[in-house]
């Protein structure tokens, strides 16, 4: 059972109102104008002005000479130093309680027990979890669930460093419909681009890019959103090759550049034709 924190500032409005009307004083003080307490706490000067005058009344605010001239008294600041750690105090048994052990999903490679320490490694951008004696293991964790071989597992206490190696996106770039389609298309020359690329997931857009795919007796695995969905894959270690058409190829590239800026890292990208020439 926790202590009560012997405060009013949380229970009673007026004085946390109190509280903030101090704390802008003091960050005004001495040139301070009840319009602009107004404004910054969301109530009518009226309301400002007869918090001055309680204020001034209990010995915590007094005025100077001159108009829009008040100070914080030293009873002031003893209040305000006493409720900043009541706040602080309050905000840490919040965050006491609210506090939850961090849970990692992961794949099980093997029967797992709860309590069990294993490996973690991550294979084409997914996270498993493995013996903690393999050889592939990079980092390690406590199983926080039972799980058996193929099943998701959750995890705690994570130790080491995963080896995330950057994925690159191949760009291939198709002939509109109306400069031919997919007839205008070299064939020959995108099978080369996929045996030498080996990617580990295709992306398409439209009409042109999913008869290509046909022909060539290939399957797409992103057909929806395949520009973020690109970058999103490349930025976990993935190869993606994507077919689209000309129009198409510098919103791809958009996307590639956002994913980098946002997330501090560096998806190579290479552009090449698939057009009969």
């Amino acid at each position: 059972m926790h202590r009560t924190l012997s405060n009013n500032l949380l229970r009673d409005k007026g004085e946390f109102t109190k509280f903030q009307i101090l704390f802008e004083v003091m960050r005004n003080q001495p040139h301070v104008k009840q319009k602009d307490i107004s404004d910054a706490l969301g109530i009518t000067i009226q309301a400002v002005s007869k918090y001055f005058k309680k204020l001034t009344h209990e010995g915590l605010l007094e005025a100077g000479s001159e108009r829009a001239d008040y100070r914080l008294t030293q009873k002031a600041v003893e209040k305000l130093g006493e409720d900043i750690k009541y706040l602080e105090r309050y905000v840490t048994r919040i965050k006491h309680e609210i506090k939850t052990e961090p849970n990692f999903p992961a794949m099980a490679t093997k029967p797992i027990k709860t309590g069990e320490r294993v490996g973690l490694t991550v294979k084409k951008g997914v996270l498993y979890a493995v013996a903690e004696s393999s050889p592939d293991a990079e980092a390690f964790g406590i199983a926080t669930t039972d799980a058996s071989r193929g099943e998701d597992v959750g995890l705690k206490d994570l130790q080491g460093k995963l080896k995330l190696r950057q994925g690159k996106i191949l760009i291939v770039k198709l002939p509109s419909i109306r400069k031919g389609g997919s007839r205008a298309v070299d064939l020959g020359k995108v099978r080369a681009f996929y045996d030498e690329f080996k990617p580990d997931r295709i992306g398409v857009m439209g009409a042109v890019g999913r008869a290509v795919l046909n022909k060539l007796r290939l399957k797409a695995d992103i057909e929806f959103g395949i520009s973020r969905a690109a970058a999103i894959a490349a930025s976990r270690g993935l190869n993606v090759l994507v077919l689209v058409v000309g129009r198409m190829v510098n919103r791809v590239i958009e996307e590639i550049d956002a994913t980098n800026m946002k997330s501090a890292i560096e998806i190579t990208y290479e552009v090449k034709d698939g057009r009969i020439t």
